[in-house]
Protein backbone atom coordinates (compact mmCIF):
# COMPACT_ATOMS: atom_id res chain seq x y z
CA UNK A 1 0.00 0.00 0.00
CA UNK A 2 1.00 3.40 -0.46
CA UNK A 3 1.08 6.20 2.48
CA UNK A 4 -1.39 9.01 1.58
CA UNK A 5 0.82 11.61 2.84
CA UNK A 6 2.68 11.07 -0.44
CA UNK A 7 0.35 12.57 -2.65
CA UNK A 8 0.47 15.88 -3.96
CA UNK A 9 -1.45 18.17 -6.11
CA UNK A 10 -0.45 17.02 -9.67
CA UNK A 11 -1.25 12.87 -8.51
CA UNK A 12 -4.47 13.59 -7.32
CA UNK A 13 -5.31 15.79 -10.68
CA UNK A 14 -4.02 12.47 -12.42
CA UNK A 15 -6.23 10.03 -10.31
CA UNK A 16 -9.34 12.28 -10.87
CA UNK A 17 -9.03 11.91 -14.46
CA UNK A 18 -8.34 8.44 -15.18
CA UNK A 19 -11.70 6.62 -16.38
CA UNK A 20 -12.45 3.37 -17.30
CA UNK A 21 -14.95 2.28 -19.88
CA UNK A 22 -17.14 -0.16 -17.24
CA UNK A 23 -16.19 2.34 -14.11
CA UNK A 24 -14.02 2.55 -11.69
CA UNK A 25 -14.49 0.63 -8.05
CA UNK A 26 -13.96 2.90 -5.18
CA UNK A 27 -13.08 1.26 -1.47
CA UNK A 28 -12.67 2.93 1.59
CA UNK A 29 -12.74 0.75 4.73
CA UNK A 30 -12.38 1.97 8.80
CA UNK A 31 -9.58 -1.06 9.34
CA UNK A 32 -9.72 0.77 13.56
CA UNK A 33 -8.53 -2.37 16.03
CA UNK A 34 -9.27 -0.38 19.37
CA UNK A 35 -13.10 -1.14 18.18
CA UNK A 36 -13.60 -3.83 15.79
CA UNK A 37 -10.04 -6.52 16.96
CA UNK A 38 -10.45 -8.64 13.92
CA UNK A 39 -12.38 -6.65 11.98
CA UNK A 40 -15.65 -9.02 12.03
CA UNK A 41 -17.77 -6.08 11.73
CA UNK A 42 -15.51 -4.16 9.05
CA UNK A 43 -15.40 -7.14 6.87
CA UNK A 44 -19.10 -7.53 6.64
CA UNK A 45 -20.07 -3.86 6.28
CA UNK A 46 -17.83 -4.06 3.09
CA UNK A 47 -19.17 -7.02 2.01
CA UNK A 48 -23.38 -6.16 2.40
CA UNK A 49 -22.36 -2.74 0.58
CA UNK A 50 -20.48 -4.10 -2.09
CA UNK A 51 -23.56 -6.93 -2.84
CA UNK A 52 -25.81 -3.64 -2.96
CA UNK A 53 -23.66 -2.52 -5.20
CA UNK A 54 -23.72 -5.20 -7.47
CA UNK A 55 -27.72 -5.40 -7.03
CA UNK A 56 -28.04 -1.92 -8.39
CA UNK A 57 -26.17 -2.48 -10.71
CA UNK A 58 -28.56 -5.38 -12.41
CA UNK A 59 -31.30 -3.10 -11.83
CA UNK A 60 -29.95 0.07 -13.29
CA UNK A 61 -28.60 -1.95 -16.43
CA UNK A 62 -30.50 -4.59 -16.49
CA UNK A 63 -29.33 -8.32 -16.56
CA UNK A 64 -27.33 -7.71 -20.00
CA UNK A 65 -26.28 -4.33 -19.86
CA UNK A 66 -24.72 -4.96 -16.40
CA UNK A 67 -23.53 -8.10 -17.34
CA UNK A 68 -19.78 -7.40 -17.83
CA UNK A 69 -19.77 -4.71 -15.25
CA UNK A 70 -20.94 -7.24 -12.23
CA UNK A 71 -18.21 -10.08 -13.52
CA UNK A 72 -15.83 -7.42 -13.30
CA UNK A 73 -16.58 -6.78 -9.59
CA UNK A 74 -16.67 -10.14 -9.14
CA UNK A 75 -13.36 -10.44 -10.01
CA UNK A 76 -11.95 -7.66 -8.16
CA UNK A 77 -13.84 -9.36 -4.78
CA UNK A 78 -10.97 -10.95 -2.93
CA UNK A 79 -8.77 -8.14 -3.75
CA UNK A 80 -11.61 -5.76 -2.07
CA UNK A 81 -12.07 -9.03 0.73
CA UNK A 82 -7.82 -8.72 1.58
CA UNK A 83 -8.36 -4.99 2.38
CA UNK A 84 -10.45 -6.74 5.65
CA UNK A 85 -7.61 -8.53 7.03
CA UNK A 86 -6.00 -8.09 10.56
CA UNK A 87 -2.79 -8.56 9.12
CA UNK A 88 -2.95 -5.68 6.69
CA UNK A 89 -1.31 -2.25 7.70
CA UNK A 90 -3.10 0.82 7.83
CA UNK A 91 -6.49 2.44 10.00
CA UNK A 92 -7.82 3.62 6.98
CA UNK A 93 -7.61 1.21 3.62
CA UNK A 94 -8.74 3.21 0.41
CA UNK A 95 -8.36 0.99 -3.30
CA UNK A 96 -9.64 2.47 -6.64
CA UNK A 97 -9.39 -0.09 -8.97
CA UNK A 98 -10.54 0.08 -12.62
CA UNK A 99 -13.20 -3.04 -13.92
CA UNK A 100 -11.45 -3.23 -17.41
CA UNK A 101 -8.40 -1.81 -18.22
CA UNK A 102 -7.10 -3.45 -14.30
CA UNK A 103 -5.10 -0.55 -13.03
CA UNK A 104 -5.48 -0.18 -8.79
CA UNK A 105 -4.36 1.74 -6.49
CA UNK A 106 -3.70 1.22 -2.93
CA UNK A 107 -3.70 3.43 -0.11
CA UNK A 108 -3.41 3.34 3.76
CA UNK A 109 -3.42 5.91 6.43
CA UNK A 110 -3.60 6.17 10.45
CA UNK A 111 -6.59 8.79 10.07
CA UNK A 112 -10.43 7.20 10.21
CA UNK A 113 -12.74 6.84 7.50
CA UNK A 114 -16.14 6.01 6.91
CA UNK A 115 -16.81 2.83 5.09
CA UNK A 116 -17.84 3.32 1.37
CA UNK A 117 -17.74 1.23 -2.05
CA UNK A 118 -18.89 3.63 -5.06
CA UNK A 119 -18.46 2.98 -8.41
CA UNK A 120 -18.18 5.47 -11.13
CA UNK A 121 -16.55 6.87 -13.94
CA UNK A 122 -13.88 7.71 -12.78
CA UNK A 123 -12.14 7.46 -8.99
CA UNK A 124 -14.17 8.83 -5.75
CA UNK A 125 -11.84 10.89 -4.03
CA UNK A 126 -14.14 13.14 -1.57
CA UNK A 127 -13.39 11.22 1.04
CA UNK A 128 -9.80 11.05 0.61
CA UNK A 129 -9.35 14.45 -0.04
CA UNK A 130 -11.37 14.91 3.57
CA UNK A 131 -8.40 13.04 4.88
CA UNK A 132 -5.74 14.90 2.73
CA UNK A 133 -6.53 18.60 4.42
CA UNK A 134 -6.95 17.65 7.96
CA UNK A 135 -3.82 15.47 7.51
CA UNK A 136 -1.64 18.50 6.32
CA UNK A 137 1.75 18.68 7.83
CA UNK A 138 1.90 20.59 11.43
CA UNK A 139 5.57 20.81 13.13
CA UNK A 140 5.60 19.54 16.98
CA UNK A 141 8.10 20.96 19.16
CA UNK A 142 8.18 19.69 22.79
CA UNK A 143 10.71 21.00 25.59
CA UNK A 144 12.40 19.98 28.60
CA UNK A 145 15.16 21.33 30.93
CA UNK A 146 17.61 18.59 29.00
CA UNK A 147 17.13 18.64 25.59
CA UNK A 148 13.89 19.49 22.81
CA UNK A 149 12.54 17.57 20.40
CA UNK A 150 10.96 18.36 16.98
CA UNK A 151 8.24 16.47 15.03
CA UNK A 152 6.37 16.49 12.55
CA UNK A 153 2.90 15.28 12.32
CA UNK A 154 1.36 14.25 8.70
CA UNK A 155 -1.44 12.68 7.74
CA UNK A 156 -1.59 11.18 11.20
CA UNK A 157 1.78 10.10 11.61
CA UNK A 158 4.07 11.16 13.96
CA UNK A 159 7.91 11.32 13.50
CA UNK A 160 11.01 13.09 15.07
CA UNK A 161 12.84 15.12 12.41
CA UNK A 162 15.54 16.50 15.19
CA UNK A 163 16.53 16.76 18.91
CA UNK A 164 18.64 19.57 20.12
CA UNK A 165 20.38 18.99 23.81
CA UNK A 166 21.25 21.51 26.47
CA UNK A 167 24.98 21.94 26.12
CA UNK A 168 27.50 20.52 29.28
CA UNK A 169 28.52 23.70 30.21
CA UNK A 170 31.00 23.53 33.73
CA UNK A 171 29.92 25.68 36.74
CA UNK A 172 32.30 28.78 36.59
CA UNK A 173 33.91 29.87 40.12
CA UNK A 174 30.86 30.64 42.53
CA UNK A 175 30.58 32.77 45.03
CA UNK A 176 29.43 31.33 48.32
CA UNK A 177 27.60 32.48 51.04
CA UNK A 178 24.46 33.57 52.51
CA UNK A 179 23.19 36.69 51.70
CA UNK A 180 19.74 38.17 53.02
CA UNK A 181 16.63 36.15 54.06
CA UNK A 182 13.74 34.71 52.76
CA UNK A 183 10.77 32.67 54.17
CA UNK A 184 11.37 31.54 57.49
CA UNK A 185 13.98 28.52 57.09
CA UNK A 186 15.10 29.53 53.52
CA UNK A 187 18.10 31.51 52.23
CA UNK A 188 19.38 32.30 49.25
CA UNK A 189 23.06 32.32 48.28
CA UNK A 190 24.57 33.92 45.46
CA UNK A 191 25.72 31.04 44.63
CA UNK A 192 21.72 29.46 43.96
CA UNK A 193 20.91 32.90 42.58
CA UNK A 194 24.12 32.58 39.70
CA UNK A 195 23.13 29.08 38.85
CA UNK A 196 19.70 29.76 38.36
CA UNK A 197 20.49 33.04 36.11
CA UNK A 198 23.01 30.92 34.60
CA UNK A 199 20.21 27.73 33.79
CA UNK A 200 17.61 30.73 32.51
CA UNK A 201 20.32 32.35 29.95
CA UNK A 202 21.19 29.01 28.93
CA UNK A 203 17.86 27.48 28.60
CA UNK A 204 17.09 31.06 26.38
CA UNK A 205 19.73 30.80 24.16
CA UNK A 206 18.43 27.22 23.09
CA UNK A 207 15.05 27.83 22.54
CA UNK A 208 16.43 30.85 20.36
CA UNK A 209 18.28 28.13 18.37
CA UNK A 210 15.13 26.10 18.44
CA UNK A 211 12.78 28.81 17.03
CA UNK A 212 15.06 29.06 13.91
CA UNK A 213 15.47 25.81 13.30
CA UNK A 214 11.92 25.30 13.84
CA UNK A 215 11.24 28.21 11.23
CA UNK A 216 13.29 26.48 8.67
CA UNK A 217 11.59 23.17 8.99
CA UNK A 218 8.08 24.77 8.75
CA UNK A 219 9.40 26.19 5.55
CA UNK A 220 10.84 23.72 3.49
CA UNK A 221 8.71 20.98 4.64
CA UNK A 222 5.26 23.67 4.55
CA UNK A 223 4.46 22.86 7.79
CA UNK A 224 0.84 24.88 8.65
CA UNK A 225 0.91 24.50 12.26
CA UNK A 226 3.43 24.51 14.91
CA UNK A 227 2.41 23.14 18.25
CA UNK A 228 5.03 24.56 21.32
CA UNK A 229 4.69 22.57 24.36
CA UNK A 230 7.31 23.13 27.42
CA UNK A 231 5.32 23.24 30.24
CA UNK A 232 3.98 26.50 32.26
CA UNK A 233 7.97 27.53 32.42
CA UNK A 234 8.94 27.93 28.87
CA UNK A 235 5.68 27.39 26.65
CA UNK A 236 5.53 31.35 26.51
CA UNK A 237 9.28 32.62 26.27
CA UNK A 238 9.96 29.80 23.34
CA UNK A 239 6.75 30.96 21.34
CA UNK A 240 7.63 34.54 21.96
CA UNK A 241 11.31 33.37 19.96
CA UNK A 242 9.63 32.49 16.67
CA UNK A 243 9.32 35.03 13.92
CA UNK A 244 7.00 37.20 13.51
CA UNK A 245 5.97 36.39 9.99
CA UNK A 246 5.24 32.48 12.01
CA UNK A 247 3.44 33.47 14.71
CA UNK A 248 -0.29 32.78 13.33
CA UNK A 249 1.04 29.37 12.46
CA UNK A 250 2.52 28.87 16.33
CA UNK A 251 0.01 27.26 19.13
CA UNK A 252 1.31 27.43 22.91
CA UNK A 253 -0.01 24.17 25.06
CA UNK A 254 1.10 24.11 28.26
CA UNK A 255 0.55 20.56 29.12
CA UNK A 256 3.29 18.33 29.64
CA UNK A 257 3.90 16.01 26.63
CA UNK A 258 7.21 14.71 27.65
CA UNK A 259 7.14 10.67 29.12
CA UNK A 260 4.06 9.86 27.03
CA UNK A 261 4.88 6.51 24.75
CA UNK A 262 4.96 7.08 20.54
CA UNK A 263 1.49 5.98 20.59
CA UNK A 264 0.17 8.09 23.22
CA UNK A 265 1.74 10.95 21.87
CA UNK A 266 0.60 10.51 18.15
CA UNK A 267 -2.43 10.30 19.12
CA UNK A 268 -2.66 13.19 21.69
CA UNK A 269 -1.42 15.56 18.57
CA UNK A 270 -4.02 14.11 16.36
CA UNK A 271 -6.79 15.16 18.47
CA UNK A 272 -5.04 18.42 18.59
CA UNK A 273 -4.75 18.80 14.92
CA UNK A 274 -8.31 17.49 14.75
CA UNK A 275 -9.90 20.67 17.08
CA UNK A 276 -7.38 23.25 15.29
CA UNK A 277 -9.28 22.04 11.77
CA UNK A 278 -12.23 22.45 13.37
CA UNK A 279 -11.32 25.69 14.31
CA UNK A 280 -9.95 26.79 11.17
CA UNK A 281 -13.06 25.91 9.52
CA UNK A 282 -15.03 27.96 11.79
CA UNK A 283 -12.86 31.24 10.86
CA UNK A 284 -12.69 30.45 7.42
CA UNK A 285 -16.81 30.42 7.38
CA UNK A 286 -16.94 33.54 9.21
CA UNK A 287 -14.20 35.25 7.03
CA UNK A 288 -16.23 34.37 3.72
CA UNK A 289 -19.36 35.57 5.31
CA UNK A 290 -17.86 38.85 6.22
CA UNK A 291 -16.50 39.34 2.63
CA UNK A 292 -19.47 38.42 0.98
CA UNK A 293 -20.42 40.61 -1.21
CA UNK A 294 -17.27 42.42 -1.45
CA UNK A 295 -16.05 40.96 -4.91
CA UNK A 296 -13.79 38.50 -2.87
CA UNK A 297 -15.85 35.91 -2.74
CA UNK A 298 -18.23 33.73 -4.81
CA UNK A 299 -21.24 32.29 -2.53
CA UNK A 300 -23.57 29.97 -4.22
CA UNK A 301 -23.50 27.15 -6.56
CA UNK A 302 -23.66 29.60 -9.25
CA UNK A 303 -21.26 31.93 -8.77
CA UNK A 304 -18.43 28.91 -7.37
CA UNK A 305 -18.95 27.47 -10.96
CA UNK A 306 -18.38 30.71 -12.83
CA UNK A 307 -15.08 31.54 -10.52
CA UNK A 308 -13.57 28.00 -11.41
CA UNK A 309 -14.41 28.31 -15.20
CA UNK A 310 -12.46 31.51 -15.30
CA UNK A 311 -10.05 30.15 -12.89
CA UNK A 312 -10.45 32.65 -10.52
CA UNK A 313 -10.67 30.33 -7.01
CA UNK A 314 -8.24 30.26 -5.10
CA UNK A 315 -10.00 27.87 -2.64
CA UNK A 316 -12.95 25.85 -3.02
CA UNK A 317 -14.73 25.79 0.08
CA UNK A 318 -18.16 23.04 -0.18
CA UNK A 319 -19.95 20.82 2.32
CA UNK A 320 -19.30 16.99 1.05
CA UNK A 321 -22.39 15.94 2.54
CA UNK A 322 -24.16 18.17 -0.22
CA UNK A 323 -24.42 16.00 -3.55
CA UNK A 324 -24.36 19.00 -6.01
CA UNK A 325 -25.95 18.70 -9.62
CA UNK A 326 -25.50 20.75 -12.68
CA UNK A 327 -24.62 20.42 -16.04
CA UNK A 328 -21.71 20.19 -18.48
CA UNK A 329 -21.51 22.43 -21.62
CA UNK A 330 -19.57 21.49 -24.92
CA UNK A 331 -16.54 23.36 -23.81
CA UNK A 332 -16.00 21.73 -20.63
CA UNK A 333 -17.26 24.67 -18.44
CA UNK A 334 -19.63 24.07 -15.15
CA UNK A 335 -23.16 25.32 -14.52
CA UNK A 336 -24.47 24.92 -11.28
CA UNK A 337 -28.41 23.73 -11.19
CA UNK A 338 -30.67 24.02 -14.02
CA UNK A 339 -27.87 26.37 -15.73
CA UNK A 340 -26.74 26.62 -19.54
CA UNK A 341 -24.44 28.02 -20.92
CA UNK A 342 -23.96 31.24 -23.01
CA UNK A 343 -26.37 31.89 -26.10
CA UNK A 344 -28.19 28.28 -25.21
CA UNK A 345 -25.47 26.27 -26.77
CA UNK A 346 -26.20 22.68 -25.80
CA UNK A 347 -25.25 21.67 -22.01
CA UNK A 348 -24.87 17.82 -20.31
CA UNK A 349 -27.07 17.11 -17.56
CA UNK A 350 -24.44 16.22 -14.48
CA UNK A 351 -25.81 14.34 -11.76
CA UNK A 352 -22.22 13.61 -9.83
CA UNK A 353 -20.95 17.54 -10.33
CA UNK A 354 -19.34 18.05 -6.66
CA UNK A 355 -16.18 15.72 -8.67
CA UNK A 356 -16.44 17.77 -11.59
CA UNK A 357 -15.97 20.97 -9.09
CA UNK A 358 -13.00 18.99 -7.62
CA UNK A 359 -11.45 18.33 -10.76
CA UNK A 360 -11.76 22.19 -12.06
CA UNK A 361 -10.23 23.27 -8.26
CA UNK A 362 -7.43 20.53 -8.73
CA UNK A 363 -6.65 21.73 -12.92
CA UNK A 364 -6.33 25.55 -11.71
CA UNK A 365 -4.62 25.17 -8.67
CA UNK A 366 -7.10 26.00 -5.99
CA UNK A 367 -7.10 24.70 -2.79
CA UNK A 368 -9.78 22.45 -1.94
CA UNK A 369 -11.61 22.32 1.73
CA UNK A 370 -14.41 19.93 2.15
CA UNK A 371 -16.14 21.31 5.47
CA UNK A 372 -18.68 18.69 7.06
CA UNK A 373 -22.04 20.71 8.02
CA UNK A 374 -21.52 23.94 6.18
CA UNK A 375 -24.72 23.47 4.50
CA UNK A 376 -26.60 23.52 7.50
CA UNK A 377 -24.01 26.79 9.75
CA UNK A 378 -21.86 29.19 8.28
CA UNK A 379 -22.97 28.66 4.46
CA UNK A 380 -26.25 27.44 5.06
CA UNK A 381 -28.06 30.60 2.51
CA UNK A 382 -25.55 29.16 -0.19
CA UNK A 383 -25.91 25.69 -0.02
CA UNK A 384 -22.90 24.93 1.75
CA UNK A 385 -20.44 25.85 -1.07
CA UNK A 386 -18.32 29.20 -1.36
CA UNK A 387 -14.77 30.07 -3.66
CA UNK A 388 -12.48 32.84 -2.19
CA UNK A 389 -11.01 34.36 -4.65
CA UNK A 390 -7.61 35.42 -6.39
CA UNK A 391 -8.90 38.47 -7.97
Amino acid sequence: MVAIEWLDQDILWALSRRTDKLGVLSVYLNADPRRDPTLHGAAIDVKNRFRELRSRVLEDRGAEGGRDVVAALDRLWPRIEDLTSPAASGRSRIVFAALSSGWTLRLESPMPVSNRVVLGDGPFIHPLLELLDEGRAAGVVLISEKEVRLFEWRAGSLGLLRRIEQPYVQAPHERAGQIGGGPQGQFHTPVREQRRARERDRMLQLLERVAEVAADLAGYRGWERILVSGGERWTEPAVARFPRALRGKVFADARIFNGRSDAELAAAVTEWVHDQRAEHQRQLLERVRDIAGSGRAALGLSEVTAALNAGRAAHLVYDPQVRYQGTVGADGSLYGGDEVGPNGHPVTPEPRLTERLVERALMTGARIIPVDGAAETGLKDADGIAALLRW
